[in-house]
């Protein structure tokens, strides 16, 4: 029952892009890291301030953003080439939702001024909220070549490493962060990735360390509790979660770690009060959603009635279309399986992951390339087919709220014979799903026989359930998808043969609600 923060999906979210910060000489640049964006300037009465820019950042202080956009615009088209300038001008178009032309603007004013970071960061805060997860990574890359010693760069880049599960680089990156001042939330990232990488003992070390600098960072508790799980420390685990959600009480993944740390100490009672304030008082909890009934079936030795029957509502399997470009859904599952099989990224049996005897691709969309292209777009228009026909229960977990918006994490999973993955859910998905792109001839076809097969409903190995677990299984179908709730808990069951079992995996991260 071990979860760390980030144990099914990356610890960074992008904050919505609705300001940026000001050019170097109109701003005093420190921000918290890890905080949403921020507009933080210096006086507009500031001496070092030439008068047309004082001029723009009292405008923009009283709130007449479209006049002083009108202003830049004008001195800008006298001084077309002054970086400071075009920084400014982008930090007030992107209030205004253009976020291309920000982009424009940005881009320009680093080929002008490439010495100034403010730029860079900004450029990289609208590439990571836009999704382009390869283009930001190669833009901190060049930033961080230019500013090594900047601490927020070279930590950002240090996240967006940690979210394409590349651990180890992520922590030379949080290492020389932290050597050139970075705040102590970093030693929480730090033991993070030493975590994911299985070194308890450092990742411990790397948090006592963020509490010793920090002692209020409610962050660093909660993941300390993480790290005391790993050890089997379930006491003084759910002690470290305590103190996280007394320090920050609207906390709700330390609050829900607390009740499942309860739930292995046997105190299902507990636990069962746990997530369900959580649900009342959050919202779609993804991780309460997941145990609350297993912690009433531990209380009660049964599972509640309805559970197999909810869960046969939930699960949809949907065909997807043939795609523009493709003959057949024949072709683009050859094309495909023979992207995944040569793609560079999978690692075999990965660290942290749910896949046993066979391998985990990255994330396909970060640098996209066909067929997956081709392939998200179909994938797209069944997942918003999808959502439109969701009728909203007001307080369900998942059909209370139907995304709008939304960002699409996507990777391939490769089993040999006796591969499966064992029982899991994706704390980072709202909803999650699997595309069959290859299977082998040797699947189980029904009866007795489920060799391959999907499993909803079964709790994961390390939990000693006291109850017979409800659960749900399918036959997967080349060319078919299933799209369910990121907080079931599903599996798939080993299977026989040479041939490789090959699927798609998705979650979908809304980013704005219907």
């Amino acid at each position: 029952m071990t979860l760390n923060y980030d144990t099914c999906s990356p610890v960074f979210r992008p904050a919505t892009v609705t300001s940026i910060d000001l050019p170097p000489r109109a701003v005093q640049f420190e921000p918290e890291f890890g905080k949403g964006i921020e507009l933080t300037t210096q006086s507009p009465e500031a001496p070092a301030l030439p008068e047309h820019y004082r001029e723009i950042l009292v405008l923009m202080k009283e709130g007449r953003r479209k006049v002083a956009e009108e202003r830049c615009r004008t001195f800008l088209a006298d001084a077309p080439t002054d970086a400071d300038l075009m920084a400014l001008l982008a930090s007030i178009v992107v209030e205004r939702g253009e976020i291309r032309e920000a982009e424009t603007l940005l881009g320009r004013a680093i080929a002008l001024a490439p010495t100034e970071p403010v730029p860079w960061i900004n450029l990289g805060r609208i590439l990571q909220q836009g999704g382009r997860w390869g283009e930001a990574i190669t833009h901190y890359e060049h930033a961080v070549n230019l500013f090594p010693t900047h601490p927020q760069l070279v930590a950002t880049l240090g996240q967006l490493y940690q979210r394409a599960n590349r651990f180890a680089d992520a922590e030379k990156q949080y290492r020389a962060a932290i050597e050139n001042g970075a705040k102590p939330a970093i030693h929480v990232q730090l033991g993070m990735v030493l975590l994911r990488q299985d070194r308890v003992d450092d990742a411990i070390d790397a948090f006592n360390t963020a509490i010793r600098l920090n002692p209020k960072l409610a962050a660093a508790y909660g993941n300390l509790g993480n790290a005391l799980q790993k050890k089997n420390d379930m006491p003084a685990a759910a002690a470290a979660y305590e103190k996280a959600v007394a320090l920050n009480p609207k906390d709700t993944i330390s609050f829900v770690s607390l009740g499942m740390a309860q739930l292995k100490l046997g105190q299902a009672r507990d636990a069962v009060e746990v997530f369900e304030r959580a649900l009342a008082l959050h919202g779609p909890e993804r991780r309460a959603a997941a145990w609350l009934p297993y912690a009433r079936a531990q209380e009660f030795g049964e599972m509640p009635a309805g559970y197999r029957a909810e869960i046969a509502e939930l699960v949809s399997r949907q065909p997807l279309e043939v795609p523009e470009g493709y003959a057949s859904m024949a072709e683009l599952n050859a094309a495909l399986a023979a992207a995944l099989e040569e793609d560079p990224t999978t690692v075999w049996e990965p660290r942290g992951k749910a896949t046993r005897k066979g391998g985990q691709t990255g994330l396909l969309l970060d640098a996209p390339r066909e067929p997956f292209i081709a392939f998200e777009k179909v994938l797209r228009k069944a997942i918003d087919a999808h959502f439109d026909g969701i009728k909203i229960q007001p307080r369900h977990p998942y059909r209370g709220m139907v995304p709008k918006t939304y960002h699409l994490d996507l990777w391939g999973t490769l089993l040999s014979e006796g591969g499966h993955q064992h029982s899991h859910i994706h704390v980072g998905g709202w909803m999650s799903g699997v595309y069959y792109v290859s299977l082998p001839a040797t699947l189980g076809s029904g009866g007795e026989s489920k060799d391959g097969w999907i499993e909803f409903g079964h709790p994961p190995p390390e939990f000693e359930a006291v109850f017979e677990p409800q659960t749900v299984t399918y036959e997967p179908r080349e060319g078919d998808a299933f799209f369910f709730p990121s907080y079931l808990f599903h599996r798939t069951l080993p299977f026989t043969g040479e041939e490789r079992r090959i699927s798609l995996a998705f979650d979908v991260k809304p980013t704005s609600w219907r």
